[in-house]
């Protein structure tokens, strides 16, 4: 985890809440992530976080949000997961709302090129990152992610950091 976003976790006080962006990568395959989402709706109806987890081709987005407490605890339990490898924490914030309230967890499965834009979407803090993945998840995020395409082109025979 970059030392100066957990750093910033660490010290939001703990019933604040909060959004947070991981990438990382796994070689679960579709069996074992179902498994993993089953146990986090369970989890996170307890504890109170929300999100969803985007993948691709063994790339994983993850974006949770709750209490600073819950979701620095969550964090840490990830990142000592051995099936994720490269956890990369990307994005803080400290919100008023949620975006994904309604969901204990959620699973969309992208293509690469897709995902990738989503995830540079929220580390340029672009409007609307969210609401994109809400809208594809209900259909009609496609319109959206071909707009986004535009500011954020797929990557053509190289990797960002957001990637390696």
């Amino acid at each position: 985890m970059q030392i100066e976003l957990h750093d910033r976790l660490l010290d939001i006080p703990r019933d604040v809440l909060v959004r947070v962006v991981y990438q990382s990568r796994t070689d679960m395959d579709d069996h074992e992530l179902e498994q993993v989402i089953a146990t986090s709706q369970r989890n996170n109806a307890v504890t109170g976080i929300t999100g969803v987890l985007v993948h691709s081709d063994g790339l994983l987005m993850q974006v949770l949000e709750g209490g600073a407490d819950v979701v620095s605890a969550l964090l840490t339990v990830i990142e000592d997961d051995p099936r994720h490898c490269d956890f990369d924490l990307v994005r803080l914030d400290a919100v008023t709302e949620r975006s994904f309230g309604d969901w204990s967890m959620n699973r969309i499965e992208l293509e690469s090129r897709r995902l990738i834009q989503i995830l540079y979407a929220y580390i340029n803090r672009e409007p609307g990152a969210s609401q994109l993945l809400r809208d594809y998840a209900a259909g009609g995020g496609w319109k959206r992610l071909s707009a986004l395409e535009s500011k954020h082109p797929p990557l053509q025979g190289h990797t960002q950091r957001a990637v390696q």
